[in-house]
């Protein structure tokens, strides 16, 4: 059975009522040493390929794989730095999964950018030809930070593009910072979240430092020449930034991400609500119902796969619904406002084992439940999500 069939196959078993479409563009113009995300070095001949692969895929999915008729309520253009490409690059990727998929007029159309990447005119084009909500990669305002974090001084990049962004009729605006990294003070986090709040954001995520297989920290740690994250200073940090986020207005929706009143990221929603969402590009993973999918993380491999009309999958799994139930509720409660669990209707042995960890770290003081029906994390259960997520599993 070809990958298209066996799509096709396990399709047949599930519902999808609509869809977020991510796109993972693999290309930048230098590895942020915090990252260990699939990408590329741009380069023209590279590119073409990512983009003759992706007419490929998009093909597969809705004509052959049958989701041309599901409606597309997000998408989303992540990487990588998508607008290392050219804005007709992008125009084209939009312009196709337009005439793919049955993509709603009301779509919330993202997209990853850095200030480097972007002038006045590209981010005019984009906006006229449909995109609806920015990324800003900033991390730090700070010269010096930027540079340790690879080698890239925007931090004035960061207000010239929101300005830019404003001026081409953009108005929901995300500003992406980064907190805990080796060479950060609690003075110098402080200065970031003032020039955030300055610049006006609707949107801010503040991410702790993570030190991931795979990149330039993560190496030099392996080979003692660097520091592993400080878990009680930046506790420290995410306290100072709730504090300085909520004082401007800003309401904390989920655990790394604040927001303007109505401007939460839909798009991201979909991941923590467990909803339809498939992945395109080298690397990208995909939910739709309770079959979860990957695609390889080597561009030849996955342009090669689908040039013979076969879908580049790496790896699939069918998930059982007592194991999907679980995902929901591990995903779901890195939203502040919890999630909705059935306590009284959990009567299988996978959902009285559930309810009784939910109890547990309701006892420990990391779990509130208010009624029977929903779950969400106390204060202390927010400082130790990852604790509570591994509970869970």
């Amino acid at each position: 059975m070809t990958a298209v069939a066996e799509f096709k196959n396990t399709l047949g078993r599930i519902h999808v009522e609509n869809l977020g479409i991510y796109v993972h563009v693999p290309f930048c113009r230098v590895r942020c040493r915090f990252c260990a995300f699939y990408m590329e070095m741009s380069r023209d001949d590279r590119v073409q390929t990512f983009l003759e692969g992706l007419d490929h895929e998009l093909c597969l999915y809705a004509r052959d794989a049958g989701l041309r008729n599901i409606p597309v309520h997000t998408i989303y253009f992540g990487g990588g730095t998508p607008t290392t490409l050219t804005s007709q690059q992008l125009i084209r990727m939009l312009n196709a999964i337009r005439h793919w998929f049955a993509v709603e007029d009301d779509a919330e159309v993202s997209i990853e950018v850095h200030p480097g990447t972007v002038t006045p005119e590209s981010l005019a084009t984009l906006r006229q030809a449909g995109f609806t909500r920015l990324s800003v990669g900033g991390q730090s305002f700070d010269q010096n930070e930027l540079r340790e974090l690879g080698g890239r001084a925007f931090g004035g990049g960061v207000r010239q593009a929101i300005s830019w962004a404003r001026s081409a009729g953009f108005t929901n605006i995300s500003l992406d910072l980064l907190f805990g990294f080796p060479g950060q003070s609690i003075e110098s986090w402080q200065r970031t979240l003032d020039e955030a709040v300055a610049v006006s954001p609707t949107h801010l995520s503040c991410y702790a430092y993570t030190l991931e297989e795979g990149s330039p920290f993560y190496r030099e740690v392996m080979r003692g020449k660097g520091a592993e994250p400080d878990q009680e200073f930046q506790v420290i940090l995410e306290e100072r930034a709730v504090e300085r986020l909520a004082a401007a207005g800003f309401e904390r929706y989920e655990i790394s991400n604040y927001c303007r009143p109505g401007y939460e990221c839909r798009h991201n929603m979909r991941y923590w609500q467990v909803q339809a969402y498939l992945g395109l590009g080298p690397s990208a993973q995909s939910c739709l119902g309770h079959a979860r999918f990957g695609n390889v993380a080597n561009l030849e491999w996955y342009a090669d796969s689908l040039k013979k009309g076969t879908l580049p999958l790496d790896e699939m799994s069918c998930l059982s619904h007592d194991q999907v139930d679980c995902e929901r509720v591990i995903w779901g409660l890195r939203m502040l406002s919890g999630v909705s669990v059935r306590l009284n209707s959990m009567e299988n042995h996978q959902g009285r084992a559930l309810l009784q960890i939910i109890h547990q770290l309701k006892n420990e003081g990391l779990l509130q439940v208010e009624g029977q029906e929903r779950v969400k994390l106390t204060d202390l259960g927010i400082r130790y999500a990852d604790t509570v997520a591994v509970a869970l599993l």
